[in-house]
């Protein structure tokens, strides 16, 4: 009897920790085919993908906002700080910053829209030394691998043309010291 008890909770435990470890590991999976998807997408590394408008075919995510263009971008800061100027747009954008453990760790955008650019010099604990730049906001990422998700707000149809020329005008590139002095 006390065979069979103990055989029936070693196997309770080793469920749990089993069920545990799947809990663990699906979004850590889950973020990095997603980013796989991305990377093909966008051509490698530190390249924005821009998605068209979402209908009932946008598989890209669950339930997506059909009034926002989507425009993604896998990140990888391991050889260098990564630099991003986004031109200034006069309604509702976001870009959303998540590590590679699908936590958010930053935001940059604006909810009224402004009439500067934003510029920002993305790193990790894993990036060479750098002197950041003036007028550059510094934000460090948790991880070096990481998305961007970046989301602008289009109110008619009449928005698109201007949101794809804004989108395509957006400046990713690697920042070292080194690069910037030649």
């Amino acid at each position: 009897m006390k065979k069979k008890l103990g055989l029936f909770f070693f196997s309770l435990l080793f469920t749990m920790a089993l069920l545990w470890a799947g809990v663990l590991a699906t979004p850590g999976y889950l973020v990095n085919k997603r980013n796989q998807e991305y990377l093909i997408q966008a051509d490698g590394y530190n390249n924005f993908y821009h998605q068209d408008l979402p209908d009932d075919k946008f598989k890209a995510f669950v339930t997506p906002s059909p009034d926002l263009l989507y425009s993604y971008l896998v990140f990888n800061t391991e050889n260098s700080a990564l630099a991003v100027e986004i031109p200034p747009y006069n309604d509702f954008w976001v870009n959303q910053m998540v590590d590679d453990n699908t936590d958010s760790f930053a935001y940059v955008g604006h909810k009224t829209g402004s009439s500067t650019s934003i510029k920002f010099l993305l790193y990790s604990d894993d990036t060479p030394p750098f002197d950041p730049p003036e007028g550059f906001r510094i934000i460090k990422s948790p991880s070096t691998i990481g998305t961007f998700l970046l989301r602008y707000l289009v109110r008619t149809q009449d928005d698109i043309p201007h949101l794809e020329t804004i989108r395509r005008s957006i400046k990713v590139y690697a920042f070292s010291n080194k690069s910037n002095k030649q």
